[in-house]
């Protein structure tokens, strides 16, 4: 089955996302790239990786593999640089571990997902920036 088919069966419809498209490349959904939602929809992704994998009081994906994926995996130290809003401190499976409580995970082009789960924060921009730090500024004062 193709990945687009199997997300959208068991996540998709589940979050009422009915408007998306997905590249494949070839015959096969790379996954990691070519994702198109609109920014209501993408919210829901957020939604759901905040509330431990629950939407709508229904466990969409199981909580223990969001707080392993939202959990701290590998320290990047190489990749830290303490100026920026949301430092990479380290990485989970898929996210990017920052300081202060704050998961996230970036697109190119300026979208995201952040969250904090001990301040019930979900923020998702969805941005046409190529400089992604341009992006993240914006929240220096918010976060």
């Amino acid at each position: 089955m193709n990945l687009k088919d199997y997300i959208n069966e068991k996540i998709f419809k589940k979050l009422n996302i009915e408007e998306f498209e997905w590249d494949n490349y070839g015959k096969y959904c790379p996954a990691s790239t070519g994702l198109y939602l609109k920014h209501s929809d993408f919210h829901k992704i957020g939604k759901l990786l905040l509330n431990n994998g629950k939407y709508n009081q229904e466990q969409i994906i199981p909580e223990k593999w969001i707080v392993k994926i939202t959990s701290m995996q590998l320290e990047t130290p190489s990749a830290y640089k303490s100026e920026r809003v949301l430092p990479k401190v380290g990485i989970g499976y898929y996210t990017f571990i920052s300081r202060d409580g704050f998961v996230f995970r970036d697109g190119s082009n300026g979208q995201y997902i952040i969250i904090n789960k001990d301040k019930n924060l979900l923020i998702t921009i969805m941005a046409s920036e190529k400089d992604m730090k341009n992006v993240t500024e914006i929240l220096r004062d918010i976060i």
